[in-house]
């Protein structure tokens, strides 16, 4: 019996050293969820709100990952240096307004180099490679250049989190490179002494599609891959506001989850 019970207790010490967020706090006018878990042995560690990590919502930019590796896996994208030259088309943020580097395409969040992806990709390849990462719903239908911006394509933070630790743990049917490669465009920065984060925002509208320049509730997400040297830990979070908020839904939710990484005590 004393055996069982220090076996017990032994359990719960990660969980008992990790802080406690004020997670409905942290999320403010926001309805949203988060969930970590330990990489390798895909124990969750904390979850806020666990019902609506089982919903499944558009992924909005964060469908970039996906994108990536299949960019990848097929050579559209050759390493993380290759150049993606500006359609000439000017849009609303001048960072886009220039030719992009797969690591430009992820941290500004250029939407148009996604539009000249998937058409090259295809509706049969996109189908059958979502079908392996086990990717949501897997619908396409939307079309091939909005199905992941508020449309048919669906997915959970439980999924998003799911997807983002196979690409750690080569639970992917795609070559190791194309991991690689796909880790080495999502990297976000170092973090304390030890600590790297990894992962991608995304932002979409709840109504219209001009809720950027007309401030109006959005749905943000962020997910990714936080590393502690040999530890390592996946994580989802996502967040419709309550009420119009004006900056991007994505980064306001990156900037949220960095701080809960903190005080779960997670960041060295």
């Amino acid at each position: 019996m004393k055996i069982k019970l220090i076996a017990a207790l032994l359990l719960l010490i990660p969980t008992l050293a990790l802080g406690s967020p004020d997670f409905k706090s942290a999320f403010g006018s926001r309805d949203g969820c988060f969930v970590i878990s330990d990489l390798h042995t895909g124990k969750i560690i904390s979850e806020y709100n666990p019902k609506r990590c089982q919903e499944r919502l558009s992924p909005c930019s964060s469908f970039k990952i996906a994108a990536a590796l299949m960019a990848f896996e097929k050579g559209i994208l050759k390493d993380e240096n290759q150049v993606v030259k500006w359609d000439g088309v000017i849009r609303d943020r001048a960072e886009l307004n220039r030719d992009q580097t797969p690591f430009m395409w992820m941290s500004n969040s250029a939407k148009w180099v996604t539009e000249w992806i998937t058409p090259q990709l295809g509706l049969e390849t996109i189908q059958r490679l979502l079908k392996d990462f086990s990717y949501g719903n897997q619908d396409f239908s939307g079309g091939l250049k909005d199905a992941w911006q508020t449309t048919s394509l669906k997915i959970s933070a439980h999924e998003q989190m799911e997807f983002v630790a196979k690409i750690w743990t080569g639970g992917l049917p795609l070559s190791p490179k194309t991991m690689e490669l796909t880790k080495k465009i999502i990297f976000i920065k170092k973090l304390g002494k030890e600590s790297e984060v990894f992962g991608k925002t995304g932002t979409g509208c709840l109504v219209g599609h001009d809720c950027m320049e007309h401030p109006s509730p959005m749905l943000g997400w962020f997910v990714g891959v936080l590393k502690n040297g040999k530890a390592e830990y996946a994580f989802a979070a996502n967040a419709t506001d309550l009420i119009p908020q004006g900056p991007p839904a994505g980064p306001r939710l990156r900037e949220t989850v960095l701080d809960l990484l903190k005080k779960l005590k997670l960041i060295r």
